[in-house]
């Protein structure tokens, strides 16, 4: 006989339903979508990992792919994209082991190649020098020319998960280079038309984009550390004071950055603060005098317009934006500024036989603090019969302009130091002997005497910072005018705005790690 049939028992719709009511009851609830709205008080950046230092930029670069190192929320060099360093005693080959499974947000594979197209793709630019400062150290580096072939370069990718940079001398300062963006940063197309269609590593992407207006970010997996404080991030560009306090008093942001020139000249509304944080290096408000656009290539003239200047009065009109600056360089003790003295600016001119007058271009950003000031510093020139023409650009105009050969006499500029101490300043205010400058502005001043600091491999004895400010001072191709700490306005309670002291406000920080050696063996 056959074994009898086994019976099928179907459960009621009534016990599905306790029993699915039972194990929600037992699951924690779903965490809920973090949506934040970012303002920024400007116009929307180019995509340009390549280009010229600019914070606003590099804020949405550093949301969109990270390098071989970051700086985590300590200020710590630690790896990212690396999965470990190796630094030979002589401090002379850097061997990178990249991190298992590296992919764009997309899916597609990432290989020590990317990392090797970032580290050359900024080579050779023709209207800043800054990768090829940053990778001095570098063999075949110091041979490169702007808009020539490329040389040979100690840059070897010996399998997909391996980088080697080999230097023609020791360089303490390689990982602070490495961690600025764009420098060893893989984008899967360098010259994507937009942010729409910039794809990085993470830890957000680019959901949509509504023209030059505003950027949809979502969250993404990401293998290179870092984390990101919101699944979605909105950031909407708007040009003025009058817009974004608009838009702080229908409550629409989470947070203002950049802030707009004149926005506090009135305070927040009510449910928003005004939030500072120190920046690291110092960022400043410089007056830059070039020193290769006439009438301003004569010293005398330089001078004179620098004891024409009234720099109480001149931060009185920043009001909170800008702070008293005494020093310069770390290490150089108290700055030596032009005095204000009408008698002074005149012998100034009569030893440099400049006539009765000078007449000069006066460029700035119309989205930064200088927009805050140009008024008030042609108002004091003009009341010792210097005549100055403004010019306020944005966006790519504004970065184009710092940076022309032939641009305006005058222009005021925000400097940050590229890497911390008194040779990161001196990199932008010193140009190299032939090409463009290196960072976001030029002051044409061009000197050997401090080609054993600036270059790699020629240091003889430690630089002396007294003497260098000394000497920025007697040349006057850049007089500095405010300090500018990071600052921001934000919505009002506990979930205040992570800061980096080196980028600004953030919207993922890095995870904590090993930090990256010095190579200064």
């Amino acid at each position: 006989m056959s074994p009898p049939a086994r019976m099928r028992v179907r459960p009621s719709p009534a016990f599905l339903l306790l029993l699915a009511l039972l194990v929600a009851g037992c699951s924690p609830p779903p965490r809920a979508k973090v949506v934040r709205r970012w303002v920024v008080g400007g116009v929307e950046p180019s995509f340009d990992p390549d280009g010229p230092p600019n914070a606003l930029r590099w804020a949405l670069e550093r949301l969109l792919s990270r390098g071989l190192v970051e700086r985590d929320s300590s200020g710590r060099v630690v790896p990212a994209a690396a999965e470990s360093i190796g630094v030979s005693r002589d401090g002379r080959t850097w061997t990178f082991r990249l991190r298992k499974g590296l992919a764009y947000t997309d899916g597609s594979p990432v290989t020590s190649a990317d990392f090797r197209a970032a580290l050359v793709a900024g080579l050779g630019r023709e209207d800043h020098a800054t990768r090829q400062w940053l990778l001095a150290a570098v063999a075949g580096v110091s041979g490169v020319r702007p808009g020539r072939p490329l040389p040979p370069l100690g840059i070897a990718t010996p399998d997909a998960r391996t980088l080697v940079l080999k230097l023609t001398a020791p360089d303490t300062l390689l990982a602070e280079k490495l961690a600025l963006p764009g420098v060893a940063t893989p984008w899967k197309r360098r010259d994507a038309a937009g942010w729409d269609r910039a794809v990085g590593l993470g830890p957000y992407r680019v959901l949509r984009a509504a023209g030059t207006h505003s950027l949809e970010l979502v969250a993404t997996r990401s293998r290179v550390g870092a984390a990101p404080l919101a699944d979605t991030l909105q950031v909407h560009f708007l040009v003025g004071a009058v817009r974004v306090r608009d838009a702080l008093r229908r409550g629409q942001p989470d947070v203002v950055w950049p802030l707009p020139p004149d926005l506090l000249s009135q305070a927040p509304p009510e449910g928003y603060r005004l939030a500072g944080a120190p920046a690291d290096p110092v960022r400043r408000l410089l007056l830059v005098l070039r020193a290769d656009v006439p009438p301003t290539t004569r010293a005398a003239a330089r001078q004179a317009l620098a004891h024409a200047i009234n720099r109480a009065a001149l931060l009185e009109a920043l009001g909170q934006r800008g702070r008293e600056m005494l020093t310069w360089l770390p290490g150089g003790g108290e700055f030596d500024f032009p005095s204000f003295d009408a008698g002074e600016s005149r012998l100034w001119m009569d030893r440099g036989r400049l006539g009765a007058s000078i007449h000069v271009t006066l460029s700035y950003d119309a989205d930064g603090p200088g927009a805050e000031i140009a008024r008030e510093l042609q108002g004091q020139w003009a009341r010792q019969g210097f005549y100055a023409d403004l010019r306020g650009r944005r966006g790519r105009a504004a970065a184009a302009e710092a940076l022309n050969a032939t641009a305006g006499q005058a222009q005021l500029v925000v400097s940050q130091a590229l890497v911390p101490g008194s040779v990161g300043e001196l990199a932008g205010l010193v140009m190299p002997i032939r090409g463009p400058a290196v960072g976001s502005f030029r002051t044409g001043w061009r000197t050997r005497e401090f080609d054993r600091w600036l270059l790699p491999g020629r240091r003889s004895g430690r630089l002396d910072p007294v003497a260098a400010q000394a000497r920025i001072a007697e040349e006057q191709a850049a007089l500095p005018l405010a300090r500018l700490p990071w600052e921001w306005v934000e919505r009002t309670g506990p979930a205040a705005v992570r800061v980096s002291p080196r980028f600004g406000p953030e919207f993922a920080v890095s995870r904590p790690g090993t930090t990256v050696p010095r190579g200064s063996r």
